[in-house]
């Protein structure tokens, strides 16, 4: 059941009130953010982004296993938010979430360093980009491919077993952009990529929607690495 931002939310010092459901901040494993923006004719037109409609939605993953669901259905509702405590005012839905994930940081982040091993820093499962959904007529749209990546303490990232990117300049270029890593080879086979282009299904990349902050503190931290912004 999806709980709908902000009227199902109640803020206190300690705690969420998530419709029935009373949530402890110390009870919460993992947070997600997913934004995906509609643009206008306009964008093209332009060149200048003009949002016709802004989807998004927070996800609480809590230590039992459990899960919940936070819409925020409109663009007009990341707008100034008004907690029914007082305890904080937030201008919009970004504070929001900044919010829980100041809150919760060092305890998400604890979670993933025990997921390392003798030659992993951490494991991160995160919801996979760019899957073919036509390779699977019977699911439903929005289903959830889950993905598992492994950073390496070699500066590598292995995926499904294989190594699936690196960290190191002479390989790849690392760049971020909102809730995304992507990585693009040099070398030859980062020439052949420019010469003849690369489908988007094909890109090399990791979807950041869960624990994007802590995410990239572990990278800049364990593996001396701070992805540049794309602004291409």
């Amino acid at each position: 059941m999806w709980l709908k931002f902000p009227k199902d939310i109640t803020i206190s010092k300690d705690s969420l009130q998530c419709g029935n459901q009373k949530v402890s901040y110390d009870e919460i494993k993992s947070i997600g953010v997913y934004i995906k923006q509609t643009t206008t004719n306009l964008t093209t037109w332009t060149g200048i982004p003009t949002v016709s409609d802004l989807k998004s939605a927070i996800f609480l993953l809590l230590i039992d296993g459990n899960k919940i669901d936070i819409e925020v259905a409109n663009y007009e509702e990341w707008g100034p938010f008004k907690n029914k405590e007082g305890m904080e005012t937030f201008k919009d839905g970004f504070a929001f979430s900044t919010f829980l994930e100041e809150k919760t940081f060092k305890q998400r982040m604890d979670h993933y360093l025990k997921t390392g091993t003798h030659d992993m820093h951490f494991k991160y499962r995160t919801i996979a980009l760019n899957v073919n959904l036509e390779a699977y007529p019977s699911l439903p749209e929005d289903h959830e491919f889950l993905k598992d990546y492994e950073f390496l303490k070699d500066k590598t990232i292995r995926s499904g077993g294989k190594i699936y990117a690196s960290f190191n300049p002479e390989e790849w270029t690392v760049k971020r952009s909102l809730k995304k890593l992507s990585f693009w080879q040099t070398g030859i086979f980062g020439a052949l990529d420019t010469v003849f282009g690369k489908d988007e299904i094909d890109v090399t990349s990791i979807n950041l929607t869960y624990d994007e902050d802590v995410i990239l503190h572990l990278i800049n931290k364990l593996i001396g690495v701070s992805p540049k912004i794309d602004k291409s």
